[in-house]
C-alpha cells in the first residue's frame, strides 16, 4: 500500500512540475496547466456575450465624455503595454491582444481587464479615482493581471486543488486511513489560493506602475489613487479590493517599487 501511495504522489508531483512556468516580471514559478491563449478565447466570448447584453439594454456609456476618456487612456496604456511586450521578448503576446475599452453604467466600484485586451471600467469608480493618471494606473493594474497570466494561473489553480482533493481521496481509500480530514484539507488548499491571488496583485501593481509611467503619467499617483480607494472600504461596494492585500501592506509596496517605475517615466 505504501509503494502505491508513494506512486500516487509522485504522479501528482510530476504533473506540477511539468506544469510550471515563470512570471514575465518577477520570475517567481507559477502554475500553468491552462494556456493563456485557451482562456483569451473562452474570455473574449463571455466577454462579447456580456457587452452585447449591456448595449442592448443602454448600459454602455461609452459615447460620454467620460467613455471617451477611458477610451483615450486606453490607446495610450495599450501602446505602453505593447512596446513593454517588444521590448522584454514577449511580442508572442501581442498577438493575443485585440484592444477594446468599455465603460458600464453602474455605481459599483470596480474595473476589470480580460485575457485578449479586454478592459471595462465602472462609472461608479471614476468619482472615486478623480484623475487620468489614477485611471490609467488601475487600468495597467488590471492588464498587468493579463500580461502576468493570471487568469490562466487561478484556472489551474482552480483545477489543481480538485486534483490534489482527488489525490487525497485515492490515497486514502488504498491506505484505509485518511492523511488528515476532508475540512481541513479544503481550508488548507482555499488559504494556499488566497496566499497566490495577493502575490498576483502585488504583480499586478508593479505592472500597473511601470504601463502608467510608459504612457506618460506620472507613476507618485498611483499611491494617491490606491489610497484613496483603500480609504472607501469594502462596506462602500469596492469590489476590486475584494481579495487585495492590507491597505499598509498593499502602499508600502507601491512606495518600495517606485524608484524602479520612475525609470520608465515619460514626462
Amino acid at each position: 500500500m505504501k509503494k502505491i501511495k508513494n506512486i500516487i504522489l509522485m504522479l501528482f508531483v510530476s504533473l506540477i512540475l511539468i506544469s510550471c512556468s515563470t512570471a514575465p516580471l518577477t520570475g517567481r514559478r507559477q502554475l500553468k496547466m491552462v494556456s493563456d491563449e485557451a482562456v483569451a478565447q473562452s474570455s473574449i466570448s463571455q466577454y462579447n456575450q456580456m457587452i452585447a447584453e449591456l448595449r442592448q439594454n443602454k448600459l454602455l456609456a461609452n459615447n460620454t465624455a467620460d467613455g471617451q476618456r477611458i477610451n483615450q487612456i486606453g490607446r495610450r496604456i495599450s501602446r505602453a503595454v505593447e512596446e513593454y511586450l517588444a521590448a522584454n521578448g514577449m511580442q508572442d503576446k501581442i498577438r493575443n491582444l485585440q484592444w477594446e475599452f468599455n465603460l458600464i453604467k453602474s455605481k459599483d466600484i470596480n474595473a476589470f481587464a480580460l485575457p485578449g485586451g479586454k478592459i471595462a471600467f465602472y462609472t461608479g469608480i471614476l468619482p472615486v479615482l478623480k484623475t487620468d493618471a489614477a485611471i490609467a494606473f488601475v487600468m495597467g493594474h488590471e492588464i498587468g493581471h493579463v500580461i502576468g497570466g493570471h487568469h490562466a494561473e487561478s484556472a489551474s489553480n482552480q483545477n489543481l486543488a480538485g486534483f490534489l482533493m482527488i489525490g487525497k481521496k485515492l490515497i486514502d481509500a488504498v491506505t484505509g486511513v485518511p492523511i488528515i480530514s476532508d475540512d481541513l484539507a479544503q481550508q488548507g488548499l482555499s488559504l494556499g489560493l488566497l496566499k497566490f491571488n495577493r502575490t498576483q496583485e502585488y504583480e499586478a501593481d508593479k505592472y500597473g506602475m511601470i504601463f502608467m509611467a510608459m504612457a506618460g503619467y506620472n507613476p507618485q499617483e498611483a499611491i494617491a489613487a490606491q489610497q484613496r480607494m483603500m480609504d472607501l472600504g469594502g462596506s462602500q461596494g469596492a469590489e476590486i479590493l475584494s481579495s487585495h492585500p492590507s491597505t499598509q501592506n498593499r502602499i508600502e509596496e507601491l512606495k518600495r517599487f517606485l524608484p524602479e517605475a520612475m525609470k520608465y517615466y515619460k514626462k
